[in-house]
């Protein structure tokens, strides 16, 4: 395990990958990582991997949890497809609201465009809603900029307060979602292995033998040793019938002479196993 560390602390200029435009959630949780972005759009996940994987940028930024909607199972499937490591994280406040062209008011409004984990989010303010036709777009901000290009009068999309003003939009109505709690965890990877000060939060993947006790006696090593893991996700492993990749994170320290001795157990383990990072974690409310 080679920590490659251009610096002590984290950097505060880079080239980083975001999916989405200008005004997306990534941009901001980039914003909050970093104090000099430079930031490279681009159309989906799959392109913020390959971006990170190929070189074409330093880091990225990816969403990967929703504290209403759980995890974004389309950053966790392409987890298993590239090589990368989680170098910082942040919990980012998520406000959403109903934005429109100027001068359009709610019973005008017969279609809502928006990423599907923003209208999952803001589910129950779409169910009040009479007659409305819900349409899944790649991303917030990209939502809301299609509503203003299009000049339309009857289409409304749910993004980011700040879309309005970004895309000469108005708020029809503002923090629709669910719960006012609303926080989305976005990852910024590397290609290279990189611990900064005060990383406290280690992600590993791995899978266990498809027989009885097996995952139990792989979380038993942690328990053995304190470790408390503060989330367990698992996938299907694609071609394989009922087996799974799991993902955790846990509180830990790669500083703990315990930790290196125990990945490199794991690492020997018969089925799969891959360390993602050991990192920190910053709140932004947003």
């Amino acid at each position: 395990m080679k920590v490659n560390n251009k610096y002590t602390t984290f950097p505060q200029s880079a080239t980083i990958a975001c999916q989405g435009t200008q005004g997306a959630y990534s941009q901001f949780a980039c914003e909050a990582t970093f104090q000099k972005p430079n930031i490279m759009y681009f159309e989906n996940f799959n392109a913020v991997f390959n971006a990170v994987d190929k070189g074409m940028c330093e880091y990225g930024i990816l969403p990967i949890e929703n504290s209403l909607h759980g995890s974004v199972s389309e950053i966790l499937d392409l987890m298993s497809k590239y090589n990368f490591y989680i170098v910082r994280s942040a919990k980012l406040k998520i406000n959403h609201s109903l934005l429109a062209n100027h001068g359009v008011i709610s019973p005008q409004i017969k279609e809502i465009y928006s990423h599907e984990q923003a209208l999952a989010q803001c589910s129950e303010f779409i169910g009040n809603l009479k007659n409305i036709k819900i349409v899944e777009f790649s991303n917030t901000a990209a939502a809301a900029r299609m509503v203003s290009e299009s000049g339309r009068r009857d289409i409304a999309a749910i993004a980011n307060p700040r879309c309005a003003q970004l895309y000469n939009l108005s708020a029809i109505s503002g923090d629709i979602q669910n719960n006012a709690n609303n926080y989305t965890k976005f990852i910024c990877i590397s290609k290279d292995l990189q611990v900064y000060d005060n990383a406290n939060l280690i992600s590993m993947a791995f899978s266990v033998a498809h027989k009885q006790g097996a995952l139990y006696e792989f979380l038993s090593k942690f328990a053995e040793r304190g470790i408390n893991l503060t989330k367990i996700e698992s996938r299907p492993i694609p071609g394989k019938d009922f087996e799974y990749m799991f993902y955790t994170e846990m509180e830990a320290s790669i500083n703990n002479p315990e930790i290196p001795t125990l990945i490199s157990h794991l690492e020997e383990a018969p089925e799969s196993f891959k360390f993602l990072g050991n990192y920190s974690q910053l709140t932004v409310d947003n």
